[in-house]
């Protein structure tokens, strides 16, 4: 009995699945972009002109305890801001994988949530057996990133009569 995974469920649709390369250790799969167009990470402006494509090697959560790469051919937009100082960027995948990233949203975030339960070390160290290539020092900076990227919390100017108390003897 042979069973087949439809591998393009797993991804988004702005990614097309071509090709499943195997070893005894890794998953290559190799993507093609769909979308034509994207917004610079500057000004905001939506891009319609590609300057060129290239491959960009990405890292995915593990498959059946191997290493997972995504090798996702992209294009590379120039911005219509005649203002703008990016001459050229990556295209993105919103909600999948950012410009210039080397691994998948969901990758990312899976190891800031295991390092906020456990440690960076031992996020590293779950990581490697589980054959996802970091370090200590990518957790802490991972980290950084998702903490400077969420809303600063507003605090009162006043405090209520319920809200302080002296210490009790």
């Amino acid at each position: 009995m042979e069973t087949k995974v439809e591998i393009q469920r797993f991804y988004p649709t702005e990614l097309e699945a071509a090709h499943i390369y195997q070893t005894d250790t890794e998953i290559r799969i190799k993507m093609s972009a769909r979308s034509k167009s994207c917004t610079c990470p500057k000004c905001g402006t939506i891009s319609e002109h590609p300057h060129g494509t290239y491959e960009r090697k990405v890292q995915d959560l593990p498959i059946l305890g191997k290493s997972t790469w995504l090798l996702v051919n992209t294009y590379e937009y120039q911005c219509d801001n005649p203002d703008c100082d990016v001459t050229t960027f990556a295209g993105t995948i919103n909600g999948f994988l950012n410009y210039y990233s080397r691994m998948t949203d969901r990758c990312a975030d899976f190891i800031c949530t295991l390092a906020l339960e456990t440690s960076c070390e031992g996020c590293y160290r779950i990581c490697k057996t589980m054959n996802l290539k970091t370090s200590g020092d990518s957790v802490v900076r991972l980290l950084t990133k998702q903490y400077k990227l969420q809303e600063e919390n507003k605090c009162s100017s006043v405090i209520g009569v319920d809200d302080f108390a002296f210490k009790k003897r």
